[in-house]
C-alpha cells in the first residue's frame, strides 16, 4: 500500500508538471520574437475591472513593442491555481489577489521584496514610486519592515445613505454615536427602517463589534487581547460597552426586521429601494450596484461614527483593505513586471477606474461619484488600519474559533453583551490552552 501511495504521489507530481509544460507551450507567442509578461488576474473576463485590466495591457504592448501581456483571468481563485506553478518553480510574473490573501504567501518569503524598487521614479514621473500612494496604504501590508505589495482597489468600511431621503427628513450624516442614534430614530418615526442587514452574511455582521470596539478601546489594546496579553479581557468595560451599543440596535429595534435570515443582496436592494436608510458595508456597493440603482439615485458615504465619553478609544483610525499585485520570487520578467505595476498604478490608467465605480490607492486620483468624501476620510488626521484590527489576518485561527460566531450573534440578537464578552474569555482560554498543548507560541 505504502509503494502504491509514492506511485500515486509521483504521477500526480509528474501530471502537474506535465500541464505546466503544456501550458507554457500553449501560450507562447507565436512569433517566438516577443516577450511575455504573464499575470494571474482575480477577476473574471466580462466584468468590468477585467475589462480595464485586459485594455490597459494593450495599452502597455503599444508602448513597448516585442512586449506580449498574457492574462490569466483566474477570478477569485487566483491562489489555488498559483500554488502549482509556485511549487514547481515556474511562477508567473505577476499575481493580483486581496492583500490580506496574499499575506500567508508573502509571509512565507513566497514574494520579491520591492524596497528598492519603491524608491525609484515612478511611471512617467520624477517622484519615488512610493509616494505616489496614499500615505500610509503601504504600510498595511508592510511585513517586518520591508514592502512586497503594491496597491490597487481599496476598501474600507463606511455607512452608506440615500442623500436625497437625508434632505428630505432634514438629516444630516452623523459624526458622533448619540448623533447616529438620533437618525436611526428619525428613520424608524418615519416608517423607514433605520439599518439594512443581510443577517445570513456573518463577515458583514461582525462589522459592528469590530467598528465599535475600535471607538471604545484602541488597536493597540483590541491586538493586546487577543493575542492574550497578561491583564486583559474582552470583559473589561471598554469591550462590553462595545457590546452593549451593538445589542442597543437590536433592542430598539434599527435593524431592518426580519434581518436574521435576510440573504445577499436582499439588504441592500431594499435600501437602494428606500425602505432601509442606512448600509454599513465595504465601499464596493457603488461597483456591486451600479447596474441596481433607480434612476437618480444620489449616494452618499460617512465614517463610522466616534463614541463619547472614551478617552482611550481612537477617533482617528479608518480602516482599509486592498487588492494587491505581487512578484512571486523566480518570476522570469521581474524588471518588465516592476514597468508594468507603475504603468497601471499610474494616476493615468488609475482614472480609468474612477468610471467603473473603483477607489484606487494613487495620490491625486478623484473618488468615484458613490464615494465622494472617502479621499478625506483616508488622508491625515485620519490613520489607516487593517481591517478588524489586522487580527483576521495576523491570527486568523483565533477569529475563525474565537471571535467570528459571537460577534456576529451578538448582531443578530442571540447573544447579550455580558454573554458574549465572558464567552469570548472561555473560549480564548480553550484556545490557547490548544495551541500551548500543541506547542505553537503567538509571534513565532
Amino acid at each position: 500500500m505504502k509503494n502504491l501511495f509514492k506511485f500515486a504521489f509521483a504521477f500526480v507530481v509528474l501530471f502537474a508538471v506535465a500541464v505546466l509544460f503544456l501550458h507554457d507551450r500553449k501560450s507562447a507567442p507565436a512569433g517566438g520574437n516577443e516577450t511575455r509578461l504573464e499575470v494571474y488576474y482575480m477577476y473574471n473576463e466580462g466584468e468590468s475591472q477585467a475589462d480595464w485590466f485586459a485594455a490597459a495591457g494593450k495599452r502597455f504592448e503599444g508602448l513597448h513593442p516585442g512586449v506580449e501581456v498574457k492574462i490569466l483571468f483566474a477570478g477569485r481563485e487566483v491562489l489555488q491555481k498559483l500554488r502549482p506553478r509556485v511549487l514547481t518553480q515556474n511562477p508567473p510574473d505577476i499575481v493580483n489577489q486581496g492583500g490580506d490573501q496574499l499575506e500567508p504567501l508573502m509571509t512565507d518569503g513566497l514574494f520579491e521584496e520591492l524596497d528598492d524598487v519603491l524608491e525609484t521614479p515612478a511611471y512617467g514621473e520624477d517622484t519615488a514610486w512610493k509616494d505616489t500612494f496614499l500615505p500610509g496604504l503601504l504600510e498595511i501590508y508592510r511585513y517586518k519592515g520591508h514592502d512586497y505589495q503594491i496597491p490597487a482597489g481599496l476598501f474600507c468600511t463606511v455607512f452608506f445613505y440615500n442623500i436625497a431621503q437625508f434632505e428630505t427628513l432634514s438629516l444630516t450624516p452623523p459624526k458622533t454615536w448619540n448623533e447616529f442614534l438620533k437618525v436611526c430614530e428619525t428613520l424608524k418615526k418615519n416608517g423607514i427602517e433605520p439599518i439594512a442587514a443581510d443577517g445570513t452574511e456573518p463577515g458583514y455582521n461582525i462589522m459592528w463589534y469590530s467598528m465599535l470596539v475600535g471607538r471604545t478601546s484602541n488597536i493597540e489594546h483590541i491586538r493586546a487581547a487577543a493575542f492574550n496579553a497578561p491583564g486583559t479581557s474582552w470583559q473589561e468595560k471598554a469591550f462590553v460597552d462595545a457590546a452593549k451599543l451593538v445589542h442597543e440596535l437590536f433592542q430598539k429595534g434599527y435593524i431592518m426586521e426580519g434581518h436574521q435570515g435576510s440573504k445577499w443582496p436582499s439588504a441592500q436592494m431594499q435600501w437602494i429601494q428606500g425602505k432601509c436608510g442606512l448600509l454599513l458595508c465595504g465601499t464596493w456597493i457603488p461597483k456591486e450596484m451600479q447596474n441596481k440603482l433607480p434612476p437618480g439615485f444620489r449616494m452618499g458615504i460617512f465614517r463610522f461614527p466616534v463614541v463619547e465619553g472614551y478617552p482611550d478609544g481612537d477617533p482617528w483610525t479608518q480602516d482599509i483593505n486592498s487588492e494587491s499585485y505581487a512578484i512571486p520570487k523566480g518570476a522570469k520578467q521581474r524588471e518588465l513586471a516592476i514597468e508594468f505595476l507603475k504603468f497601471v498604478s499610474s494616476k493615468e490608467e488609475s482614472r480609468y477606474l474612477v468610471d467603473i465605480d473603483v477607489a484606487c490607492g494613487t495620490k491625486g486620483v478623484p473618488m468615484p461619484k458613490g464615494l465622494v468624501g472617502l479621499d478625506e476620510m483616508l488622508a491625515p488626521p485620519y490613520r489607516l488600519v487593517e481591517n478588524n484590527a489586522g487580527i483576521k489576518n495576523d491570527l486568523s485561527d483565533w477569529y475563525r474559533i474565537v471571535a467570528r460566531n459571537l460577534w456576529s450573534d451578538l448582531f443578530l440578537g442571540s447573544i447579550g453583551p455580558e454573554e458574549m464578552c465572558a464567552e469570548m474569555d472561555a473560549s480564548q482560554e480553550r484556545f490557547y490552552e490548544r495551541r500551548k498543548a500543541l506547542g505553537k507560541i503567538e509571534g513565532q
